[in-house]
């Protein structure tokens, strides 16, 4: 659990710094093997899920742009190619940045609201982002669900939105009982949703209520950062956030202050999603913002 702690910090922090302009080149690609034909990796930003196969390559979400020619290196050293379908779980830069790259020769897929967003200027950690380049911008758009047929999978694609982001989708592959959730899952870790971008804290806990109903007992979850999981992972993942709601909302109840319920904490069975990013401290004052 520490060790697992301990890397999803750190993946975390990269994307964090990444998103500041840090140097890519030391940057490289893990791979983890799901079956023969998938695969997640894991880079500088959120993590890739990967579908090979004779009908060409498919991509959950895509790194940034200058992990582009590194991440075609190593879909080749795995037996795929140059991606040729790429679904976008949500707009954010860290798992859009290489449809620029990409979109000159694959069909991007995504949620109506997600290329909304990036053909318009974005605010994203204080900074401010031009919209995309025409080249990065999906071209099949669907409004709520979407089903892809490639390589012997069937791809099943969800919009729910109002969690991490206004345009969320998750993806599940139901031959191999695989699901790439995006940023709707930290593994490891306290969530992130953005208000700016129509995220919310409770639609967030809603969602992922709506995820484990469809997900068989045996399913291997890739989240959007952190490492490969399992649906009793995620079960505890979200066990957390409603156990916090709870925790939060009680105490306002009763006419507590933030700085009470931070001093009070939480049940210390949560106390390992704390991460140098969101402290507990900061998912309490997070959790104490977003609910009555």
């Amino acid at each position: 659990m520490l060790f697992k702690k301990l890397l999803a910090g750190i993946l975390f922090l990269q994307t964090a710094a990444a998103f500041a302009g840090d140097d890519f080149s030391k940057e490289n690609f893990k791979n983890t093997p799901l079956t023969a034909s998938m695969h997640m990796l894991e880079g500088a930003g959120g993590n890739i899920t990967v579908l090979t196969g004779p009908e060409g390559t498919l991509l959950v979400d895509c790194d940034f742009a200058p992990m582009a020619e590194k991440l075609v290196a190593k879909l080749k050293e795995i037996g795929g190619d140059s991606p040729r379908f790429i679904v976008n779980t949500h707009f954010h830069y860290d798992h859009t940045g290489s449809n620029e790259v990409f979109g000159r020769t694959s069909t991007v897929i995504s949620s109506t609201q997600l290329r909304e967003r990036l053909k318009t200027e974005q605010t994203l950690w204080g900074k401010q982002h031009p919209p995309a380049a025409p080249t990065a911008l999906p071209t099949v758009t669907f409004e709520s669900n979407l089903t892809l047929h490639l390589n012997g999978e069937e791809i099943r694609l969800l919009h729910l939105p109002h969690g991490h982001t206004d345009g969320d989708t998750v993806v599940l592959f139901s031959k191999a009982s695989i699901a790439s959730l995006g940023d709707l899952y930290f593994s490891g870790m306290y969530p992130i949703f953005h208000p700016e971008h129509e995220g919310s804290l409770a639609g967030y806990a809603k969602n992922l209520g709506k995820i484990l109903k469809l997900l068989p007992e045996s399913a291997r979850i890739i989240p959007g950062h952190g490492p490969l999981s399992t649906k009793a992972e995620l079960v505890r993942y979200h066990a957390m956030i409603l156990a916090s709601i709870e925790v939060v909302k009680k105490a306002k109840r009763g006419g507590k202050t933030l700085a009470q319920v931070q001093k009070a904490g939480l049940p210390s069975e949560w106390e390992p999603f704390s991460h140098g990013y969101l402290t507990t401290d900061k998912w309490l004052a997070l959790v104490y913002k977003n609910v009555r």
